[in-house]
């Protein structure tokens, strides 16, 4: 009787023979176990001298296929690096799929495209694995919290630190009701929303799950600012994880600098255009920035800067801000960078 699983990997193998983009497999444990022509000829090397070479050792290039075929090992899903130098004549973006069926990876090397915007909006994947991404901030909040309560003296500063706990969990349980839906992303009943409260209560998130980061986060508020509607819990985490995103991209910096502010501007429109998104919020940071190969491409699902990134917060913020009818973007200098969080004004229902 023919093998089906058998049959299933000759036929996908014997694809990959005719491919005309470098296509490689790797095992497990990160062993080159074949490789189509194109990667031959990308290499250099034949197939036995590839699986015999130590490709981490054998050049920068070859390493970096092998971040990211740890990475899809690690993580038992798809990687994606874009925008990467190979060392070819330009840049390449490199496609790490993991076999769930086989604990295998096969790793492609393709031309680099940039996503367009609205691919860069459309709906995540991986929403399971995107849900657990979203919990990690609130649950850090919830672990700095108890720690201050393990060493707290004072009875009624251990008691605001519990109703902290609470207002987390509460909020953690929110947000898994969000996602347990069929695939999306439900808003559900929207309400007014301020963004000067939304900004101060993420920056009070970030810094009880570590002090350290209130002394690099500094603000400046429109007090005239009026309402947004939408999902306070929601709106909440893409603050989050704007602010999580520039910590991590001053990391290291010497004087690292974080400004969160709001402003009125009569001029952005949403996505396509029908509806006006004047209310910003901004998230400003001295890092490093965002590649220039990668563009647009930091809101696609999987696609990250960061060498143990999941790839998911942003992805997850453009989608909510999509579902709000505004959207989010950037605007990127040499020691500037900032994500500009944009909605529409509230415009009726209870102020």
């Amino acid at each position: 009787m023919t093998d089906p699983v058998r049959t299933a990997t000759d036929w996908a193998l014997c694809a990959a023979e005719q491919a005309a983009i470098p296509v490689f497999v790797f095992t497990v444990d990160a062993k080159l176990v074949w490789a189509n022509l194109q990667a031959q000829e990308w290499f250099g090397l034949s197939l036995r001298t590839l699986q015999r070479t130590d490709l981490r050792q054998a050049s920068p290039r070859s390493a970096r296929l092998l971040d990211c075929v740890e990475q899809a090992v690690a993580t038992r899903r798809t990687v994606v690096a874009m925008g990467e130098a190979l060392g070819q004549g330009g840049v390449s973006d490199l496609h790490a799929r993991w076999a769930e069926d086989f604990e295998t990876v096969t790793l492609s090397i393709l031309p680099h495209s940039e996503p367009s915007p609205r691919a860069s909006q459309a709906a995540a994947l991986g929403f399971g694995r995107m849900l657990a991404h979203e919990l990690k901030n609130p649950l850090a909040s919830i672990r700095g919290a108890a720690q201050l309560i393990a060493r707290e003296d004072d009875r009624h500063a251990a008691g605001e630190m519990a109703r902290l706990i609470v207002h987390d969990v509460d909020r953690i349980t929110r947000l898994a009701d969000h996602w347990s839906g069929v695939g999306d992303i439900q808003i559900g009943s929207p309400a007014p929303v301020n963004l000067n409260r939304l900004a101060v209560n993420a920056i009070e998130s970030v810094t009880r799950a570590n002090p350290a980061h209130g002394g690099i986060i500094k603000h400046g508020f429109d007090p005239s600012l009026p309402d947004a509607c939408g999902n306070a819990d929601l709106l909440h985490q893409t603050v989050v994880n704007l602010l999580q995103n520039a910590l991590d991209a001053v990391a290291g910096h010497r004087e690292p600098s974080i400004t969160v502010s709001t402003r009125f501007d009569t001029g952005p429109r949403s996505r396509n255009g029908d509806v006006a998104t004047p209310l910003v919020l901004c998230v400003t940071d001295n890092g490093a920035g965002v590649p220039e190969t990668i563009g647009a491409g930091i809101f696609t699902p999987f696609v990250t800067t960061k060498p143990a990134g999941e790839g998911l917060g942003l992805a997850f913020s453009a989608r909510i801000i999509a579902l709000h009818d505004g959207q989010l973007d950037y605007d990127c200098e040499p020691g500037r960078t900032r994500f500009n969080l944009r909605l529409p004004v509230l415009t009726e229902g209870p102020r």
